[in-house]
């Protein structure tokens, strides 16, 4: 079964993985080596399936609406970067089809 990669920083690690339960998205964790530089703290393999996209979508809306520091960028199979932000859920289900990997990034946890 294909995956679609998913890079997770620090602080947005823990609400983007709660998001993904309570949606019922299938993921699996990928084992960080030591000793190796990464440039995330953590990669999630996200499991392809025929609901994955419009999903992820809303998975990805939620994360966004919570706090003006989130930012998630889409890097598709051309080498296009797209930032999430502004994007509705059907315009993203759009662009995820064409994914080749996510990020996720929370730029301030003090934020409210």
């Amino acid at each position: 079964m294909e995956s679609l990669e998913l890079h997770l920083f620090k602080d947005s690690f823990g609400p983007f993985i709660t998001l993904l339960n309570e949606h019922s998205v299938k993921y699996q964790m990928r084992q960080a080596r030591s000793g190796v530089p990464m440039a995330s703290s953590g990669v999630v393999e996200l499991l392809q399936a025929a609901s994955l996209f419009p999903s992820l979508a809303v998975v990805i809306c939620a994360f966004l609406k919570n706090k003006r520091s989130r930012k998630v960028i889409i890097t598709t199979k051309d080498n296009l970067v797209v930032q999430a932000e502004g994007l509705n859920e059907a315009e993203l289900t759009k662009v995820l089809e064409q994914a080749k990997n996510l990020t996720a990034i929370e730029t301030n946890r003090a934020e409210p």
